[in-house]
């Protein structure tokens, strides 16, 4: 039995195992430890447990047993879903143990099917989707073919490397030295006036700009050929 507990700062999962009396010389099992890191892993995942694997804990791991139920969570500042380090909790005794774990499982990801050259239009013909180890995968990869046709190489890069925001990028819809339409928006008013592209961008990527009244630069992103909306806190 699982349940969670949320709090400001994230929610955390318990594992419903009987709890030692804490006793004084009592050793919390490392059996139980590793099981609390398997449930927040697979809380935070998804994933089926028999894709989950923890790593081993040391036995001669000696932390005093817990009071009352462990808990778990994702280690503050963790990015990676396939690669993860659960911070497992006790509140008294008070400690902390960090559980490595990670996902082996596939995923299909659109690949290089051959060379690309740096600035090429990727085709159809230039990529495939095959299954790749999750563990393995970039941040940001692309599920689908569709939604890499007609982006450019960002550099050059080898067949059978997997395709990412980093390496390919939309065609550019806004020129340097374009015209455009500044949107600012600031303390809920918005506000339109004609500024000057600094840069290429493509749809949705963040370009340098001058605001033609006040030849102040600002950064904003790319909405559509002509607008590019800016956000000043």
């Amino acid at each position: 039995m699982r349940s969670l507990l949320c709090t400001a700062v994230g929610c955390l999962v318990l594992l419903a195992v009987p709890a030692t009396s804490g006793a004084a010389g009592e050793v919390e099992p490392v059996a139980r430890i590793a099981a609390v890191a398997r449930a927040a892993a697979q809380q935070a995942t998804g994933r089926p447990e028999a894709e989950l694997e923890v790593a081993t804990i040391d036995p001669r791991l000696r932390l005093p047993a817990c009071e009352s139920l462990p808990s778990g969570r994702l280690a503050p500042g963790m990015r990676s879903l396939a690669q993860m380090t659960i911070e497992v909790r006790c509140p008294a005794p008070s400690w902390r143990e960090y559980v490595r774990v990670s996902v082996r499982a596939e995923e299909s990801v659109v690949i290089a099917a051959r060379p690309l050259s740096r600035l090429q239009p990727v085709t159809a013909e230039d990529i495939e989707v095959l299954p790749r180890e999750l563990s393995s995968l970039p941040a940001g990869y692309f599920r689908r073919a569709e939604d890499v046709i007609g982006r450019l190489a960002d550099r050059n890069i080898g067949a059978g490397e997997v395709l990412d925001p980093r390496v390919v990028r939309s065609p550019p819809i806004i020129k340097r030295g374009q015209t455009v339409t500044l949107v600012v928006r600031t303390g809920g008013i918005s506000v339109r006036t004609s500024g000057v592209a600094l840069a290429d961008a493509g749809l949705d990527e963040r370009i340098r700009v001058r605001n033609a009244a006040t030849a102040r630069q600002l950064e904003g992103v790319a909405r559509s050929a002509e607008v590019v909306e800016v956000s000043i806190e």
